[in-house]
């Protein structure tokens, strides 16, 4: 599938208030295809200095949202998180008052709340790591597409600078998505459905493996969700990394294609993305390695 359509269907099944914060590929897209047009009716001549600035000044303002939107995400998964485990400490403290021990059942809905905001904040931060991944795959794509039509050399150096902003640098992220993990994995070692259902319980994915929850299963009513939130969660997270382990698994190697990006981010070792170490599938790739169907995306 063209990685335009997966953008495409991934801003579609990603959480709503996310959905303006994401590359504005498309429109970028149809601008570079106007611009070629023009060129090809000889309504303009040549590339010019001044549309490259243009160019990259609206690549910037798209770095810019990234890097607010980012930096701004993980200080509130920073906050709650801290908010989570002082509350586990006042729910264990109160567990026994004046030396009688509190409700059995009291304890346990208090605790199962808690572990329903842990995999909240779990879900929330791949789905972050996620969006990080997805904006510089598409910032390359039309990085390759403006040196293409242009003739210029523009994405190497951008994408040198795009690979050292706050929104790809996700190794604070990686180390807070292993905290969380370890924090799920010493408090509810049960082999339960991670999302407690108050009627049914099966068992549990791996919490580093989500990719391999099915989607059926995640229908509200089989015993996977603990509301509409957490399932529309689950979809989100679920349709961000498919998309990437498709760019993964779709290219070759050269230092700039996606499988390699990702699969160094990979090596990270968090929870986000999960992958084996095997070979990519065999496809039609360009010459930098991503696989395109014909008239590219």
């Amino acid at each position: 599938m063209k990685f335009g359509k997966e953008f495409k269907i991934h801003l579609q099944e990603t959480l709503p208030e996310w959905r303006d914060k994401f590359l504005c590929y498309k429109p970028l897209k149809k601008l570079l295809k106007h611009f070629h047009n023009n060129i090809n009716n000889n309504i303009i001549s040549n590339v010019n200095g001044d549309f490259q600035a243009w160019f990259v000044g609206l690549l910037n303002e798209e770095l810019d949202k990234f890097n607010d939107f980012y930096v701004e995400t993980e200080e509130d998964f920073v906050i709650r998180f801290q908010e989570l485990k002082e509350r586990i400490e006042r729910v264990r403290e109160n567990r026994e008052r004046d030396g009688v021990t509190a409700s059995e059942s009291e304890f346990s809905d208090e605790m199962m709340d808690i572990r329903k905001e842990f995999v909240n904040i779990h879900g929330e931060m791949v789905l972050l790591k996620n969006y990080s991944s997805l904006n510089f795959a598409g910032l390359v794509k039309i990085l390759k597409k403006y040196d293409k039509i242009t003739g210029g050399l523009l994405r190497l150096p951008f994408t040198q600078l795009a690979a050292h902003q706050p929104f790809f640098t996700t190794e604070p992220l990686t180390q807070l998505v292993r905290e969380c993990e370890a924090n799920l994995e010493l408090l509810f070692p049960l082999e339960e459905e991670v999302t407690e259902s108050t009627v049914n319980k099966t068992a549990a994915p791996p919490l580093t493996d989500i990719t391999n929850i099915p989607l059926q299963q995640q229908q509200p009513g089989n015993g996977t969700g603990t509301g509409t939130g957490t399932h529309d969660l689950y979809r989100s997270t679920l349709s961000a990394i498919r998309t990437i382990q498709g760019l993964k698994y779709s290219s070759t190697y050269n230092p700039l294609s996606f499988a390699v990006i990702f699969r160094d981010r990979d090596d990270e070792g968090s929870g986000a993305i999960t992958a084996e170490n095997s070979p990519c599938n065999p496809g039609h790739a360009s010459d930098d390695g991503d696989t395109i169907d014909p008239g590219d995306d």
